[in-house]
């Protein structure tokens, strides 16, 4: 089974791309966080763990769920991050997950897809990042037929110190930047709930025809993103920056 972490689409494109070769279920795992639950999986198969990378750092929500879901001793598990430059400290949070749950750890894997974090970052046109996407491919089919074959991904290692390092980091980058009192909408708002379906998290209600943020944000970057009106802001930082509407957009 594949489970994937998304806000604009990376993650689950390329889940379903693996899932194209191993021929795996795939689920997303906002439906286990929208409804609360930490699921019990009694299945002795592969699994495997698909998320964006956040401060050199799979996907906090995608860890929690790691963490707390509960799978048979002994089954393999793999991690996909997806990510513009590196996964980090994912391997030797993984590696250190596998051991403490029981679980034969195959490695952990990176694909380079395009930037989404519009509110930190520069985000690009489709024609620039349709080559990226395009690049991505080989590598996902790579990852995909070693999973369908059950061999275990090349070692990656950390450097001492880092997962450390890098845990308080994505820490603190969560608790003091990862804020919503800066989204806003403009006047363009027509009021069609975009963002409240494509919220991950379940963060977003509407209050007089406009949506209003809750405190649990990843800023996965969805509701900017794929706003049909590109109407929402995070105050200054996002003005006049392309959306990076996801992949389905530009691979078919």
């Amino acid at each position: 089974m594949i489970f994937y972490f998304t806000g604009t689409g990376n993650s689950r494109f390329v889940a379903e791309k693996i899932a194209g070769k191993t021929g795996d279920e795939i689920t997303d795992i906002s439906t286990y966080i929208k409804a609360g639950e930490n699921p019990v999986f009694d299945k002795k198969e592969t699994y495997v763990f698909v998320a964006p990378s956040y401060c050199s750092f799979i996907a906090g929500p995608m860890a929690d769920f790691a963490e707390k879901a509960v799978f048979p001793k002994g089954v393999k598990v793999y991690f996909v991050v997806t990510c513009v430059a590196s996964m980090g400290a994912t391997p030797a949070w993984a590696k250190k997950l596998s051991a403490k749950k029981g679980y034969e750890y195959m490695g952990s894997e990176t694909v380079l897809m395009p930037q989404n974090y519009v509110a930190f970052f520069t985000t690009k046109e489709k024609s620039e990042n349709a080559p990226v996407i395009e690049k991505a491919l080989p590598k996902i089919e790579e990852i995909g037929d070693l999973i369908k074959s059950g061999s275990r991904f090349a070692d990656k290692k950390n450097l001492p110190g880092e997962l450390g390092f890098t845990l308080w980091q994505a820490k603190w980058f969560h608790d003091h930047m990862m804020k919503t009192k800066k989204f806003f909408t403009t006047d363009a708002c027509v009021s069609c709930r975009k963002c409240v379906q494509v919220c991950p998290l379940g963060n977003i209600n509407f209050e007089n025809g406009r949506p209003k943020w809750g405190d649990n944000c990843t800023h996965c970057m969805a509701c900017i993103n794929l706003c049909p009106q590109q109407c929402i802001e995070y105050g200054k930082k996002t003005a006049g920056k392309p959306r990076y509407t996801g992949p389905y957009d530009i691979i078919k």
